[in-house]
């Protein structure tokens, strides 16, 4: 069972970091564009973002499995300090997200270029913390 678990948490680790690394690669292409043009092609790029969705509820969901099959008092003992600081990351990066998803249905639904240049700001922020969360988890569990 936690075999199986660990390996849909991984699933979901290459969803969520490798919708981020794809976004900030796609903000880089499109930077030389004409903002009216960047926000047409970053509007369907946007569709990555289900990817994420997806790989954050499958962490969410088999962290939270393997937490409570392996026991919360030993896995709090054994991960340390790493892995509470992992745990305040995928909080802060779960405001993030949601607040992503708000600009991406201003995006979406309004052509608002203002929210895509927020997005631009956003994306890389979300970035950094799925590395530093893949980090603490790393020093938490080696």
């Amino acid at each position: 069972m936690q075999d199986t678990l660990l390996i849909l948490h991984f699933i979901g680790l290459a969803l969520g970091v490798g919708t981020s690394f794809a976004m900030a690669r796609l903000g880089k292409a499109t930077a030389a564009l004409p903002p009216a043009e960047r926000g047409q092609v970053m509007k369907y790029a946007m569709s990555l973002s289900k990817n994420g969705s997806l790989g954050l509820g499958l962490l969410i969901v088999t962290g939270l499995l393997m937490l409570f099959t392996r026991g919360v008092s030993g896995v709090f003992a054994s991960g340390g300090v790493a892995f509470h600081i992992k745990l305040t990351l995928v909080l802060i990066l779960t405001g993030f997200f949601g607040y992503s998803q708000v600009l991406i249905k201003r995006i979406r639904e309004k052509q608002d270029l203002a929210a895509t240049a927020t997005m631009s700001k956003v994306g890389p922020a979300m970035l950094v913390l799925g590395v530093s969360i893949v980090i603490c988890a790393v020093l938490a569990f080696h």
